[in-house]
């Protein structure tokens, strides 16, 4: 592949993602928008979080004590999605299943969500670090979620990221933009029940982007 160039899914990405776009500032000029909208759909940015090590928790810290600080988690998590207006899909256990109708507002949620986490005196002395992963791509919309090669790679990409941090796909940094966020190269990954290797970039969460031209 020459230098520049893109794999032809990346490309085709993009241009479904710019129809969307079009699509949506066409169908709002003359209606408005009436509220926030509900579960995004067609080009979705998906994320899989986690506590990481959560059952040593509980043993060490005990049911009432781990419980406590796993509801704060639950808050802190859901205040920051409701602040860059994502949507909880699902809960499962200690960890969550979010979308966002853009990959950038994903990685806001995500670096606030981790700042959130690190500047709570609780959380962090109770041991609290969780892990994020996300993909970009097609999803189908069910009633009560999404489905989709798309959800079941951010899943994977969760399970390959530890606590404290996050980690994306070349999906999701190239529709965000390489130069809007400090990703991190991380190499090629095998991704468990999935075809290939995937090539995986971390987002730094303790600094802020470069300013443009710098």
């Amino acid at each position: 592949m020459a230098a520049g160039d893109e794999p032809e899914d990346l490309q085709g990405l993009k241009e479904a993602i710019k129809r969307r776009v079009y699509g949506d500032i066409l169908a709002s000029a003359g209606k408005g928008r009436k509220g926030k909208s509900s579960k995004p759909e067609g080009i979705v940015t998906i994320a899989f979080t986690d506590i990481e090590e959560s059952s040593r928790l509980v043993s060490q810290l005990g049911d009432k004590q781990a419980r406590t600080l796993i509801r704060r988690h639950d808050q802190v998590l859901r205040d920051a999605v409701r602040l860059h207006e994502g949507v909880e899909v699902e809960r499962a256990g200690d960890g969550f299943m979010v979308a966002f109708s853009t990959a950038s507002r994903a990685i806001e949620w995500a670096v606030g969500l981790q700042r959130a986490l690190a500047g709570d005196q609780e959380l962090t002395e109770g041991g609290i670090r969780v892990r994020v992963g996300m993909e970009t791509g097609e999803v189908i919309a069910e009633e009560h979620g999404y489905f989709g090669r798309t959800v079941f790679q951010a899943s994977r990409i969760s399970e390959v990221s530890r606590g404290g941090q996050i980690v994306a796909s070349e999906a999701t940094r190239l529709v965000a933009g390489p130069g809007q966020f400090p990703f991190s190269d991380l190499g090629q990954h095998q991704l468990k029940g999935l075809d290939g290797s995937h090539r995986l970039y971390e987002v730094s969460w303790d600094e802020e982007p470069a300013a443009a031209g710098s």
